[in-house]
């Protein structure tokens, strides 16, 4: 496994970094992705695709999706007097995958192919109606 390195488009301060860097399995020129990823568009846990880190700064910049994996991802913000840490017991027993970047209180959270998809729209909804800021950049389900 291998740390690779996106870089990101900042637009209006956000993401709030410039790169992101994940975890991917390499076989020749196609890569696997091996977490959520907090800021990359259109790729989810174990989707595989096909980039060519930048000569100057080994960053890639352009990626082509090669297989999806099923999985979706939402990405979880709290709010001012909101915290997710009392729903991440039920995020856990439904399936869910989460990783945090606590300095930003951004959540990625992995939704596999075999959760009960009712039960997790039922939980999107209740955190959204409770006013966490999300986004479904890849939704699968």
């Amino acid at each position: 496994m291998e740390k690779i390195s996106f870089a990101l488009d900042i637009q209006d301060g956000w993401p709030p970094v410039a790169t992101e860097h994940v975890w991917c399995e390499k076989s020749g020129s196609i890569y696997e992705l091996q977490n959520a990823p907090f800021f990359i568009k259109g790729l989810a846990l174990g989707d595989r695709f096909s980039a060519e880190p930048d000569e100057v700064n080994g960053c890639i910049f352009e990626f082509a999706t090669i297989e999806v994996s099923g999985h979706s991802l939402v990405w979880i913000m709290e709010q001012e007097g909101l915290e997710l840490e009392p729903y991440k017991v039920e995020l856990i027993n439904l399936g869910l995958g989460i990783e945090i970047f606590a300095q930003f209180k951004h959540y990625a959270i992995d939704v596999p192919e075999s959760i009960d998809r009712d039960a997790v729209n039922v939980m999107m909804d209740m955190l959204q109606d409770l006013g966490f800021a999300m986004a479904f950049p890849v939704w699968r389900h």
